[in-house]
């Protein structure tokens, strides 16, 4: 199913790319996607399709600064810009589909921002979902080099600096690893200001996650080489609303990975209330 293009204009006036799918029939729920870094929302446009055929509609853009969307790749004014993002996304997920619940779902960074927007948002979102969030990465850098950072962030916060992910742990999946390496529209950049208020938002989930009162679906996999897993699992600690569910040896993209029919299963199990005990 083609995407249906519509256009999110932020407050300062840059214009972000955005996209959605629906069913022939009355969507169960709206599915409103958040990316990863370094990505874009096009990534995903199969993953939208398995939501679509199973009744749900499905929403999603690129990041300011990144895909289609306009902005400085690799940077971020302030983090406020991400809910301004998803306050938009909302706005347009309710005029499209007036009444229909709102599912938030975001994926690595996209991880990240969707439980902040959970925690510092008064929304009306239904259910929220991170796979693989970034609140750590699982390789951080060295008090040296953070303490540069931080400088750089006062000083120089767009500065632009070049960062290539290791696209062999994205997933197991040798197709999926060359397309992300190909893709045109990824890219390697990070400034200051992006990385220092990802950071902190990581700090902030963990810190705030008890004051959760969505229902909340958490997966990773136990093996991801790109964020940390355990920084998810401190997360279910204090989360009454958490389901958690690993993922034995697979990667950063479980809906990536070769068993992403049983990823796609435990996220629909979840979203009509029947998921069972995940070994």
């Amino acid at each position: 199913m083609e995407p249906k293009k519509i256009s999110l204009t932020l407050k300062s006036g840059e214009k972000l790319f955005a996209w959605y799918v629906n069913p022939s029939v009355t969507p169960r729920a709206v599915i409103c996607l958040n990316h990863g870094w370094g990505e874009h929302s096009l990534r995903y446009k199969d993953w939208a399709n398995r939501f679509v055929q199973n009744e749900y509609a499905f929403i999603t853009w690129d990041h300011y600064g990144h895909g289609q969307s306009e902005g400085k790749r690799g940077h971020i004014p302030n983090y406020d810009v991400f809910m301004e993002e998803i306050n938009l996304a909302i706005d347009k997920t309710n005029q499209l589909f007036p009444g229909i619940p709102v599912v938030l779902y975001g994926h690595s960074m996209g991880g990240n921002i969707a439980i902040n927007f959970a925690l510092r948002q008064t929304n009306p979102i239904d259910l929220l979902i991170a796979t693989s969030p970034w609140i750590e990465l699982a390789n951080e850098p060295s008090k040296l080099m953070g303490a540069l950072v931080r400088v750089l962030n006062r000083i120089a916060p767009g500065l632009q600096i070049t960062a290539p992910l290791n696209a062999d742990g994205i997933c197991h999946v040798e197709e999926e690893v060359k397309a992300y390496r190909t893709d045109p529209l990824n890219h390697s950049k990070i400034t200051p200001r992006l990385l220092t208020s990802i950071s902190s938002a990581g700090k902030y989930a963990v810190q705030n996650i008890a004051k959760l009162r969505k229902p909340f679906l958490l997966l990773h996999g136990d093996a991801d080489p790109i964020t940390l897993y355990s920084a998810s699992k401190e997360l279910l600690k204090e989360c009454s609303t958490c389901s958690f569910i690993p993922f034995k040896d697979m990667y950063h993209e479980l809906h990536n990975e070769a068993i992403k029919d049983e990823v796609f299963n435990v996220i629909k199990q979840w979203l009509t209330g029947n998921l069972e005990d995940h070994p």
